[in-house]
């Protein structure tokens, strides 16, 4: 009813100088229809002395003496009455003006609305169209100190740009402008700003009311400070206001002098409630509690209870600091309600989702709900208008869902082009469709900012028009599902890696066979030695890519030892030094007491030369040089805790850094680097498998790497492997039969019966050709089946049985399972390209051999001798 009031008062004063320009014009229409006998009189003795002097002009003889006065006297005032009709008066009130016409030409430069100048607030009339027409003095000087640029400007600015440097009083304004418009009469009252080269904090109240002939009366009235209730200094007092938290002022006899907002709605107080005393809203006991360092000044912390005016009681935290002395001392408590204290009564908030209560004029449904929604206006989806946006919104939207902007522009299509943006939104009506939400790009190098998706369900009105859209943020639902796809498709990749890795190896295994067959015919000197040795050289290529594939999969050969890291490292360094160039600086440190591990060391070697070329690589491109270090230590898993790596599982743990000052790896490709064929190199540097076979390695094993770069500093792995316990570290002594057990043998011929069982008759053909060229007798099978005929016929008659892994039908295991009572002492050697420890879980029981695929035929033959030389065990 006061704004009503107010606007009604206001009808009079604003109507009254059109109502005057009005009086004036049929005051003018009046004044016409009498007639002036003076000017009448006037012009009737100019008319009749021009006609004298016309006639003195025509008859000189009948004039006279007189005649030339006469004649000076009509070109003089013609002369003047010439100038007074061009450049005179005469050109704007014509020949005949009426009376007044000279005084109201006189004030035409004067304001059109001289009425805003008694107004003590600042003012501005605008057109339909919101252009500026007039504004008084106090709306120059706000315009001066809010825009620097407007001092230079001949007419005043509009309110909107008044105030556009502030984000947080674009809906507000928009709102005003609309109402205007629409010629309807509406008042705002803005959020505290600070405005002016000096951040001045203020706060606004603006109105708009409607005048004649289309015009719009702009009204800006400055609120003042809560200066006397809060004791502040200056006008920061707007800002504990609308704090999103409870504060209050009180008396040393207990009078609350001020609360604001926040305290107001949590207690259920009207805004003009006084004489609030502490006792009112909590006990004596918490009133003293908050007394207590009223001496100190130092500010106090206290569990108390607050009860509301409806007399239910509050846990909530209060902060307390009290300043001045005796009675002119002056108390200010923060308070901070815990978050379990709203438990759903009516005419509460959940502190859950709030960051303070709601708005008197506001939905706490829509305000504070935890999904994002927008309140729209528009003829069509696409092109509708954003009336306002819950903080859910704002915060998805990076900012972007303003009033007054267009709903379209939150979001962006995979497909591009806002035709498909525009179907999609169509689509979103009662519907959810999942869209990816436009976001600013991110300001740093480093950083690739993660996509924001969102599904968007738009809801229409009665008429058919776009109301409300809900906009829930499905990101993190996104990524799982992304996350999922990645690790499915590389857990195929592996698999396929695997099968085709195991029928390479047979295709390179008959190449190198024959390779060696052919050596021994056309020895050096030969004029095709050249060609096989050029053969040769592209098998074993084929040969390291494949167990590259076969590292990734965690399906290559792994022949574990016992060993100390400290001195295989040190040993292992030399080599190092001829693969990194001369322009690096390499320095191998260890860390006192390194634990020994159990791993295989070749792959181990390969593993440590990726990881270190990459270094070199990175280095030379970024620095032309630079210092390559790698460091060993005894770390527990709470270390790589430390570093973020939290998937390490509790225990002791053999730390290998290998760091580098190269380039580094940006942050968004480090999630990458590991996958197989991902390179950062130019096409045709890499593979893309040197990072994915050292994983494989590491993980087979059983260890952990990561990696922490900074983009333009440098790059460090960390590569942690299971530390063996001292029980499990062997003696000395026990290393000699191993030693003598790897000494190769120089006479590689023999006696003894052999069953060969491979499906893969190349493969086969040379290993028979082979082992019965060293006096071997052999018997071959091309499948497990008929080794199992074969076996069954003639138990206890075989000294070794050599068998492929993987066949068709019954495969190698499950053929010495099969077999097992009919092999007598025969021991057993496994040709494949798949993991020795695979076949340790296939056979739990029985000591095997193992050869991997593809081998040379000294290998071969090497393995065979030693295994029929040996003493015969029992191999069940």
């Amino acid at each position: 009813m006061k704004h009503d009031s107010e606007t009604l008062e206001l009808t009079p004063l604003t109507s009254a100088p059109e109502e005057a320009d009005t009086s004036a014009e049929t005051g003018g229409s009046g004044a016409r229809r009498r007639v002036d006998l003076l000017q009448l009189g006037f012009w009737v003795c100019l008319l009749l002395s021009i006609a004298a002097a016309s006639v003195s002009l025509a008859r000189p003889h009948a004039s006279g003496a007189t005649g030339s006065i006469l004649l000076i006297t009509m070109a003089s005032g013609g002369l003047v009455f010439l100038l007074w009709t061009v450049r005179g008066a005469g050109r704007f009130i014509g020949l005949f003006p009426e009376r007044g016409a000279a005084a109201r030409i006189a004030n035409a430069g004067a304001p059109r609305f001289p009425w805003i100048e008694a107004l003590d607030e600042a003012v501005l009339i605008t057109d339909p169209g919101g252009a500026p027409v007039a504004a008084n003095g106090a709306y120059g000087e706000l315009a001066s100190i809010a825009l620097i640029s407007a001092r230079s400007e001949s007419g005043p600015v509009t309110v909107d740009r008044l105030f556009d440097a502030t984000p947080g009083l674009a809906a507000p304004v928009y709102r005003l402008s609309k109402a205007a418009k629409a010629g309807t009469p509406r008042r705002e009252l803005l959020p505290p700003v600070s405005i002016g080269p000096e951040q001045v904090p203020a706060q606004f109240e603006v109105s708009v009311s409607p005048l004649p002939r289309g015009r719009v009366l702009w009204r800006i009235r400055r609120i003042a400070g809560q200066l006397e209730a809060t004791g502040a200094s200056d006008l920061k007092s707007l800002y504990v206001e609308d704090a999103p938290m409870g504060f209050f002022a009180a008396r040393p006899d207990g009078t609350i002098t001020y609360a604001n907002a926040y305290l107001r709605e949590l207690l259920g107080l009207p805004e003009s409630a006084k004489n609030i005393r502490l006792d009112d809203i909590m006990r004596p006991e918490f009133v003293k509690l908050l007394s207590r360092d009223k001496k100190s000044g130092a500010p106090g912390r206290a569990d108390i209870h607050l009860r509301a005016r409806n007399g239910v009681e509050m846990p909530v935290q209060a902060i307390t600091t009290w300043s001045g002395k005796g009675v002119e001392a002056h108390g200010r408590t923060i308070i901070l309600v815990n978050q379990q204290v709203m438990n759903g009564e009516e005419g509460r908030f959940s502190m859950q989702g709030a960051s303070r209560p709601p708005r008197p004029d506001g939905d706490p449904m829509f305000d504070d709900a935890p999904f994002g929604a927008v309140r729209l206006d528009g003829d069509r989806v696409d092109g509708a208008i954003i009336m306002d946006a819950n903080r859910a919104l704002m915060e998805l939207s990076a900012g972007r869902s303003t009033p007054g902007s267009r709903f379209a522009e939150l979001f962006v299509t995979e497909s591009e082009g806002e035709e498909a943006l525009a179907q999609a939104l169509v689509q979103a009506v009662d519907k959810p469709v999942a869209l990816r939400v436009a976001r600013p790009p991110s300001s740093s190098d480093d950083k690739e900012e993660q996509p924001v998706y969102a599904n968007v369900f738009v809801t229409l009105n009665a008429a058919g028009r776009p109301s409300v859209a809900y906009v829930v943020d499905i990101s993190e639902h996104r990524m799982l599902e992304q996350r999922l796809a990645h690790g499915e498709k590389m857990q195929a990749i592996g698999k396929i890696a695997g099968k085709i890795a195991h029928e390479i190896n047979n295709m390179l295994q008959i190449t190198m066979g024959n390779y060696e067959i052919l050596t021994q015919r056309h020895p050096v000197g030969d004029p095709s030695f050249d060609n096989l040795k050029a053969i040769n050289e592209a098998t074993v290529r084929s040969r390291d890519l494949v167990r590259s594939l076969l590292a990734y999969a965690r399906e290559q050969t792994f022949k574990r030892e016992v060993f100390n890291a400290t001195d295989f490292l040190t040993e292992f360094s030399i080599l190092l030094r001829g693969v990194i160039d001369e322009r690096i600086t390499l320095d191998v440190s260890h860390g006192r007491d390194v634990p020994w591990i159990r791993a295989d060391k070749s792959q181990l070697e390969t593993a440590i030369i990726n990881l270190v070329t990459n270094a070199r690589d990175a280095m030379l491109s970024h620095r032309n040089g630079g210092k390559l270090q790698i460091r060993t230590s005894r770390v527990m898993a709470s270390d790589a805790h430390a570093r973020g790596f939290d998937y390490v599982e509790q225990g002791e743990y053999l730390l290998i850094e290998v760091e580098d000052n190269g380039s580094g790896v940006p942050k968004h490709l480090r999630g990458s680097i590991f996958q197989p064929f991902f390179t950062t190199k130019e096409k045709g540097s890499g593979t893309g498998l040197g990072l994915a076979t050292v994983l494989g390695i590491i993980k087979q094993s059983g260890g952990y790497i990561d990696i922490a770069s900074q983009t333009g500093k440098g790059t460090t792995f960390y590569i942690y492997l299971p530390a063996l316990a001292a029980s499990e570290i062997p003696q000395p002594a026990e290393l000699v039969p191993a030693q003598l057990a790897e000494h190769r043998p120089m006479d590689l011929s023999g006696r003894g019966r052999i069953l060969i069982v491979e499906d893969e008759s190349g493969v086969r053909d040379i290993a028979v050709t082979l082992l019965r060229s060293r006096g071997y007798d052999v018997e071959e099978a091309m499948d497990g089946e008929e080794a199992l005929e074969i076996l069954t016929e003639k138990p206890g008659q075989f000294d070794l049985v050599i068998s492929d892994v993987v066949m068709p039908g019954m495969n190698g295991p499950a053929l010495i399972k099969e077999a097992k009572d009919k092999l007598g002492n025969a021991r057993v050697i496994f040709m494949s390209g798949y993991a020795e420890q695979e076949l340790a879980k296939q056979l739990d029981d029985r000591a095997v051999s193992f050869l991997p695929k593809p081998f040379s035929v000294r290998q071969l033959s090497e393995l065979v001798k030693r295994e029929i030389g040996s003493p015969r065990k029992e191999a069940a």
